[in-house]
C-alpha cells in the first residue's frame, strides 16, 4: 500500500498579468481552434471505434445465437432419438432405419452409434452389418461415458468419409449406465451455411472456430482457410475464455477490429472482423477537413484574441480541476497557469490538497506500521467484494496472528514488540502481489486480501508469507510465528461481516491447535 498519495507542485513557468496580457493581443487564434480540431477528430475516430467495435459484438453474439440454436436443435432430436424403443430392445437393425429417416430431417450428415471402446456398432451412411471403423472416434466423446455429457467436438478426420468433420454425441443409458455414444456428424458445409445466411458489411469477415482455434466455417475463402489454426493473436484469445475485442490481422493478412462471443452449447466460438480501412479512411477525411478550417482560421487574423483567452481560460480550468480534486481528495498536478493573479489560488489549493491528504493517510493507516487500519480495510474488502461480484470472481480473506509478540513485549520489552510489528509489516508486505492488500486491526493481529484466489492459491499464499515471517531482517533479526485464518468468498459468507467472522473463526482454530498452523474457514456461505 502506498505511504501517503503526492501532490506534484506545479512546473516553473513566466507568469503573466491578466491585465498586460489584454493589452498584448497581438496574436492569432489558430490554437485553439486547431486543438479544437483536432480534439473533435480524436472524439470522432474514438467514438468510430467504439461503434466498429460495438457491431463486432452484436455481429458475433448474433451469429453465436444462431449457432446455438442450430445446434440445440439438433441436440434435442439426438436425445428424442437415444431413448427410441429399438435401442431400449437392442434391435439395432431396426433403430438405424429410424436414425437414417431422421438425418433427412435434421441438419446433420449421419448418425452413428459407438460402444465405450469407440467402435462403430451403426453408422447410417453404409448399410447395416457391413463393417465399420474399430477406431477413429475422437478422444473428446469419451466425456459421454465418463460424465453422461453432451460432446460438441472439435474438428476431425472421420474414419469413414475421410472428410473433416465435426461430432456431437448424446449418452445413450440403458439400466442407469451409459452404454452407447449417439453421434451425429456436421460437415464444416452446414456451418458455413449457417454463417452464409446472415450478411456481413463489405469487407467484413465471420468465422467458427473450435476450442483449439481450428478454422470451421469462414465467410471469405472457405475452401482455402477452412482446417487451417488463426492467427496466434486470436488463439491466445481463444485459450483465455474471454468475450471482449482486439485489434489484430487475419489470416489472409487484413488488420481488422475482431470481436468475438462464446458459444454455449459448444467450447467453439464465432469471430467477426471489420476491417480498420473503414476507420482510417474516416481518420484521413476529418483531418484534411480540420487542417482546411485551421488554415482558413489564420488567414483571418484573429488568432491573438484567442490565445488571450486561452489563457485565461487555461488558468481557470486549473484551478477548476484542482479545486475538484481537492474535494475529492484525489492527488493531482496543478498546470501552469500563465496568470499572476491565479498561481497565488493554485499554490493555496496545493497546500491545502497536502494538508487534506496527510490527515486522510493518518486516518486510514496503522501509525506503527504504515499498512491499512481496520476503517480503510472495511472499505477496501467492501470494494473488493462489489467488483468480485461484478466479474464473476473470486478472492481471500486471510487472518494472521503472531504467535509470541506476548513473550517478545515480556522478555524484551515493548519497544521490541513494536519492531517486531513493523518486520511483520514489511514482510507481508514483500510477499504479496501488487493488487493484494495488507493491513493491521490491531494488536498483533494482521488482516490480507487476495484478489483472484482459490483455495489452492490462497493456502499457498499462507505458507509463503508463514516463511516469510520467519526470515529476519535488519531492523528485527529474529524469525516470527504467526498462525493464520483463511475465509474464501462467496463460500465463506456473502457479506462483509460473515466473511471476516468465518477469517477469525479460522484463526482462533489454527490458534487453538497450537503454533505455525493455518486452517480454511468451512463453507458458511447460505
Amino acid at each position: 500500500m502506498a505511504a501517503g498519495r503526492q501532490v506534484t507542485p506545479p512546473s516553473a513557468a513566466r507568469s503573466f498579468s491578466l491585465r498586460g496580457s489584454l493589452v498584448a493581443l497581438v496574436g492569432l487564434c489558430v490554437l485553439p481552434v486547431a486543438a479544437a480540431a483536432l480534439l473533435l477528430v480524436y472524439l470522432d475516430y474514438q467514438q468510430g471505434w467504439e461503434r466498429l467495435r460495438q457491431d463486432t459484438v452484436l455481429g458475433a453474439r448474433h451469429r453465436a445465437a444462431v449457432l446455438d440454436r442450430e445446434l440445440a436443435s439438433v441436440i434435442s432430436g439426438m436425445k428424442a432419438l437415444a431413448t427410441a424403443p429399438e435401442l431400449t430392445a437392442d434391435d439395432l437393425a431396426a433403430w438405424q432405419q429410424r436414425a437414417s429417416a431422421a438425418a433427412s430431417t435434421q441438419n446433420v450428415d449421419n448418425y452413428v452409434l459407438t460402444d465405450r471402446e469407440g467402435r462403430q456398432r451403426v453408422n447410417t451412411l453404409r448399410p447395416f452389418g457391413t463393417p465399420l471403423p474399430t477406431t477413429g472416434t475422437p478422444p473428446q466423446l469419451a466425456n459421454v461415458f465418463d460424465h453422461g455429457w453432451t460432446v460438441v467436438t472439435d474438428l476431425f478426420i472421420g474414419p469413414v468419409t475421410r472428410q473433416p468433420v465435426m461430432a456431437i454425441g448424446v449418452p445413450v443409458v440403458q439400466g442407469g449406465t451409459v452404454r452407447y455414444s449417439l453421434n451425429t456428424g456436421i460437415t464444416p458445409r452446414r456451418v458455413q451455411a449457417l454463417l452464409d445466411a446472415e450478411q456481413l458489411p463489405e469487407g467484413w469477415v465471420a468465422a467458427v472456430l473450435d476450442s483449439q482455434g481450428t478454422i470451421l466455417a469462414r465467410t471469405r475463402e472457405p475452401e482455402r482457410y477452412v482446417g487451417q489454426r488463426a492467427v496466434p493473436e486470436v488463439l491466445a484469445h481463444i485459450a483465455s475464455g474471454r468475450e471482449d475485442s482486439i485489434e489484430t490481422t487475419t489470416v489472409d493478412g487484413v488488420p481488422v477490429v475482431s470481436s468475438f462471443s462464446r458459444s454455449t452449447v459448444s467450447d467453439w466460438s464465432v469471430a467477426v472482423g471489420a476491417p480498420r480501412s473503414v476507420l482510417e479512411r474516416q481518420l484521413v477525411w476529418w483531418v484534411t477537413t480540420a487542417a482546411a478550417g485551421v488554415f482558413a482560421v489564420a488567414i483571418a487574423g484573429s488568432w491573438l484574441a484567442l490565445v488571450i483567452a486561452r489563457r485565461v481560460t487555461g488558468a481557470v480550468q486549473g484551478l477548476n480541476i484542482a479545486a475538484r480534486g481537492l474535494v475529492e481528495g484525489g492527488p493531482f498536478t496543478l498546470p501552469s497557469l500563465q496568470l499572476q493573479e491565479a498561481e497565488s489560488v493554485g499554490q493555496a489549493l496545493l497546500q491545502a490538497s497536502e494538508t487534506l491528504q496527510r490527515t486522510r493517510h493518518a486516518a486510514q493507516h496503522d501509525p506503527l506500521t504504515g499498512l491499512s487500519n481496520r476503517a480503510l480495510f472495511a472499505e477496501l474488502l467492501s470494494r473488493q467484494m462489489a467488483g468480485s461480484t461484478r466479474r464473476g470472481s473470486r478472492f481471500a480473506l486471510l487472518m494472521l496472528d503472531l504467535d509470541d509478540l506476548k513473550r517478545i513485549n515480556d522478555d524484551k520489552g515493548h519497544a521490541a514488540g513494536d519492531a517486531a510489528l513493523r518486520a511483520t509489516a514489511r514482510r507481508i508486505l514483500h510477499t504479496l502481489r501488487a493488487a493484494d492488500a495488507a493491513a493491521r486491526l490491531g494488536g498483533d493481529e494482521f488482516a490480507v486480501l487476495l484478489e483472484g484466489a482459490d483455495e489452492i492459491q490462497a493456502k499457498a499464499t499462507a505458507l509463503r508469507l508463514m516463511e516469510a515471517l520467519a526470515e529476519p531482517d535488519g531492523e528485527y533479526p529474529e524469525p516470527l510465528g504467526a498462525s493464520v485464518g483463511i475465509a474464501l468468498w462467496p463460500e465463506a459468507g456473502r457479506d462483509a461481516t460473515a466473511l471476516m467472522n468465518a477469517a477469525d473463526a479460522a484463526l482462533y482454530a489454527a490458534k487453538r491447535g497450537g503454533k505455525g498452523r493455518l486452517i480454511l474457514a468451512p463453507d458458511l456461505s447460505p
